[in-house]
């Protein structure tokens, strides 16, 4: 039995279709153990042969341990990730704050498990998109809203997009495919954004946070998209 099985078995749930091929295909591969040279081993065969989401904005995936280890901390009283009763959620990668990315299996619908954002710092969380398929997309696409170290990582932006477009195509729609294709084709662009708070904020990327906007609403849209709800008992 694989560890993706011994964590089905433990805690009786079925992975989305997508995630088992995922870890059929080796994307789900982490190298060793995270640590501070972690990058230094692994970082050019993960470069040239991205797992999942590898050159993904602001994504990081959790190893099998931590896994085990958080759903455990979902039923500690004594711990603020506590979620209510109801709720399940199994996590399969974090941001570099903290913030989890997880399946929230209670809102299943066939074979689309939605995917959430529970935040690390206050009790929210948000839905991304209904299933893992859109927010593999979604993710690939915010990334390219800013040039910084994340998709560049000691390389070209378009030859690591080239490389986790490589890998990730058999895991996305044609239509998703398409619209990748064309954006990394552009040049660079500088546009300003207006932040929370009212600052101007210049930034350089492929595409704008308007248009990331309008492309997942064309692409991913649908009734929970961007809903955000209290997922603790405090």
């Amino acid at each position: 039995m694989n560890e993706l099985e011994q964590i089905e078995q433990r805690f009786n749930f079925t992975y989305p279709k997508l995630y088992r091929q995922l870890f059929l295909d080796g994307m789900l591969n982490t190298g060793g153990e995270y640590g501070p040279g972690w990058y230094a081993i692994y970082g050019e065969q993960f470069r040239e042969n991205p797992t999942l989401l590898f050159f993904g904005f602001d994504f990081v995936l959790l190893q099998w341990k931590r896994i085990i280890e958080e759903i455990e901390a979902f039923g500690d009283t004594d711990n603020y990730r506590q979620i209510k009763s109801g709720l399940q959620f199994v996590p399969f990668g974090q941001t570099g704050s903290g913030d989890l990315y997880v399946f929230q299996f209670d809102r299943q619908n066939g074979d689309d498990v939605p995917v959430v954002q529970m935040y690390h710092d206050y009790d929210m969380a948000v839905v991304l998109a209904k299933n893992l398929q859109d927010f593999i997309f979604r993710d690939l696409l915010e990334d390219l809203t800013t040039v910084n170290c994340s998709n560049t990582l000691d390389g070209d932006l378009k030859t690591n997009a080239a490389n986790i477009l490589r890998t990730h195509r058999p895991y996305l729609k044609q239509s998703q495919i398409e619209k990748l294709e064309e954006i990394y084709g552009r040049e660079l662009l500088e546009y300003t954004e207006i932040t929370s708070s009212g600052l101007e904020l210049s930034t350089t990327g492929l595409i704008s946070q308007d248009e990331l906007e309008e492309i997942l609403n064309q692409e991913i849209g649908c009734d929970m998209l961007g809903i955000e709800f209290q997922y603790t008992h405090y």
